[in-house]
């Protein structure tokens, strides 16, 4: 082969790879990121790009996209949970609701972790990506975090390692052996825990010991957040926890004490807390999530109280 040959050769093999992996950069941007229903991806998009003037939006981690069944809630409810999300995460994704010309109750799930952020673990890259490109927002927020590289602005090189990320609920919503569904940005788990396998989960989260703390910088800012939107009204929602987990949280009644302050000190800020008393094992996914069963208990509570409280 000469050294002409292996050059064309080479050449011709960069460059369809190129071209394969501008393709695949298409397709997955185009049908299993910001356009698929089931993916965190779309909720950005949905967040960034929609309005939605009568929409009722939920934030929250993996508790509130797993708890909150928007159904059972009322047709304008929206699932914004993301795993892992932090208040950083949520005071991102809450940017582009403030910005939005709306009235309608801001929902946003808490828990004994909810100011502590790590940026390795709060963080899902797979999530923003798609939209390095197209907001400086999100790509300033991974900067300050630490977490973003110049390849993720790069076509046909940005989703490299995060393929299964964007595949992973398109199967699960396709796949009807999979025990998942996905509603209204919700993902719900339709299958019972067995018995055995929850016991095992208590023994292990009773043995862990956790702590509610206040970031300082963090309730300032969100303080700020709540008396710069006067017009639309923060619920500070504790989701049950399931007593095993509960228990482990050594100033559980502390966290509570500090939502109700809020309540107490901001006219457009409701705090509801939903007791775990009578949701019985066969309402858990786990120690930490509610399964479908449980989802439509909580939610169908919340509606009551949310009624009650003047909220909707």
């Amino acid at each position: 082969m000469t050294k002409y040959s292996i050059i064309t050769f080479i050449s011709f093999t960069i460059l369809f790879l190129i071209s394969i992996s501008l393709c695949a950069d298409y397709i997955f941007t185009k049908y299993y990121t910001v356009s698929f229903p089931n993916s965190t991806s779309n909720k950005i998009q949905r967040l960034f790009y929609e309005t939605h003037p009568a929409e009722i939006p939920i934030y929250g981690n993996s508790r509130a996209e797993k708890a909150y069944y928007c159904d059972s809630l009322g047709s304008n409810f929206y699932n914004y949970g993301m795993p892992s999300a932090s208040f950083k995460v949520i005071e991102l994704l809450l940017q582009p609701e403030l910005q939005k010309h709306k009235i309608t109750p801001i929902i946003i799930d808490v828990h004994h972790d909810f100011f502590q952020h790590d940026a390795q673990e709060n963080i899902n890259i797979a999530t923003y990506i798609p939209f390095i490109n197209k907001y400086d927002t999100i790509k300033d927020f991974l900067k300050a975090n630490d977490r973003y590289n110049n390849y993720q602005q790069i076509p046909g090189l940005r989703y490299f390692g995060f393929y299964t990320d964007y595949l992973r609920p398109v199967i699960e919503s396709n796949n009807k052996s999979e025990n998942t569904l996905y509603l209204k940005g919700g993902v719900f788990d339709t299958k019972v825990s067995s018995t055995k396998s929850l016991q095992k989960r208590i023994t292990v989260r009773e043995s862990k010991k956790l702590h509610f703390e206040i970031d300082l910088e963090a309730h300032n800012r969100l303080i700020k957040m709540i008396e710069s939107h006067p017009e639309r009204k923060f619920v500070f929602v504790v989701s049950p926890y399931h007593s095993s987990a509960k228990k482990t949280v050594d100033n559980f009644e502390e966290m509570l004490t500090y939502f109700n302050y809020l309540e107490k000190e901001l006219e457009n800020v409701v705090f509801i807390y939903i007791d775990a008393a009578g949701y019985t094992d066969e309402l858990w996914k786990d120690t930490i999530h509610l399964n479908i069963l449980g989802a439509k208990k909580f939610s169908s509570a919340l509606r009551i109280q949310l009624h009650k409280r003047g909220v909707i």
